[in-house]
Parts: structure tokens; C-alpha cells; sequence
């Protein structure tokens, strides 16, 4: 059998999009070139890894510390995977916050900000959701507008509107206590 009917390599989030995009299964038509590119700069975010630490990087001896770039492939899944895994620990998620939060500020683009922006406000939903606990300072009705905002983004990706719906539902029932 050839071998031009094989995967590529792509991992199942490349896979979906591919098959969505095929198919024509996304709701939100894209429609125009800048809403498609934030959508795919969105996808680059989420499918990258966490950045390693650099308070690690700088422990490690001489040696080592010139090899770090390649303990880029050990630092674990894409940002994605993690935001959606009920057993990502909250030290995790924190910290996707707080590399979302540095990267949004540091940003020329607007268009990146918004990006991050998303992920900052997903890693929230995700400790909210999976840990039960509220890494930011922002009341409940605060968040349930962000998330409901994040919904509506015609760039937003589906796994994503279903994160900040769930943290929308949630941050609804915590202000009713």
C-alpha cells in the first residue's frame, strides 16, 4: 500500500480542524482572511506547549543550561489539551494563566492580545470547572460576561465556546449562593 494515505503526522487537534474544515461542520462561517488568521492563531497557541520555567532552566548546571531548548519537547501536551483535562493540576493551569497573562501584555498585535486573552480566560474557566477553585479576582458576574463574550468570537474554536460555556453555567449557579 502507498504510503501517501498515512496521518502526516498530525495529532487529532490538526486532524479535526482538517475534517471541519473539510466538511464544512463548523456553525460560525469564516468570513473573512483576518478572522480565519486569529482562529489559526489561536490553534498555534493552544497546540503549543507550555514554555519550560526559567527559574529551572537557570538551576541547571552550564552544561545543561545550553541544552534547554530541546526540554521544550519534555515540557508535556499542548496548552489545549491541558485546559481540557479534568486532571491537569491547578500549579498547571496556574501557570498557563500567568504565560498567557505575560505574552497577552507583551503583544504589538491586537489581535494576538485577544488571543491570549481567550486562553487566560479559559485557564480560569479550567480551574473553576475541574478544581472548583477561582484563580482570579474577578467576581462571578465578571467572569460569566467574559466567558459569554468569548462564545460569540466568530474566531473562537469550538473546544474552546464549550469550556467557557460550562465556566458561564458555573460562574451563574456561584452567584446565586
Amino acid at each position: 500500500m502507498d504510503n501517501e494515505s498515512q496521518d502526516f503526522d498530525l495529532n487529532w487537534h490538526q486532524k479535526s480542524r482538517l475534517l471541519s474544515l473539510g466538511i464544512g461542520s463548523k456553525p460560525r462561517e469564516l468570513s473573512t482572511d483576518k478572522v480565519e488568521q486569529k482562529t489559526d492563531m489561536l490553534y498555534d497557541v493552544l497546540t503549543r506547549t507550555l514554555p519550560v520555567d526559567l527559574s529551572v532552566v537557570n538551576s541547571l548546571p552550564d552544561v545543561v543550561r545550553g541544552l534547554s531548548s530541546g526540554l521544550q519537547s519534555l515540557a508535556g501536551l499542548p496548552i489545549g489539551d491541558l485546559l481540557q483535562d479534568p486532571t491537569t493540576d491547578i500549579t498547571t493551569i496556574s501557570r498557563i494563566k500567568q504565560y498567557a497573562k505575560e505574552s497577552g501584555t507583551s503583544s504589538d498585535s491586537e489581535d494576538e492580545n485577544d488571543v491570549f486573552l481567550a486562553v487566560y480566560y479559559a485557564a480560569i474557566a479550567s480551574a473553576l470547572l475541574y478544581h472548583n477553585e477561582k484563580i482570579t479576582k474577578h467576581s462571578y458576574k465578571e467572569l460569566e460576561r467574559f466567558f459569554y463574550s468569548f462564545t460569540k468570537e466568530d474566531w473562537m474554536l469550538d473546544e474552546l465556546i464549550g469550556l467557557f460555556k460550562k465556566g458561564q453555567k458555573y460562574c451563574q449557579y456561584n452567584q446565586q449562593k
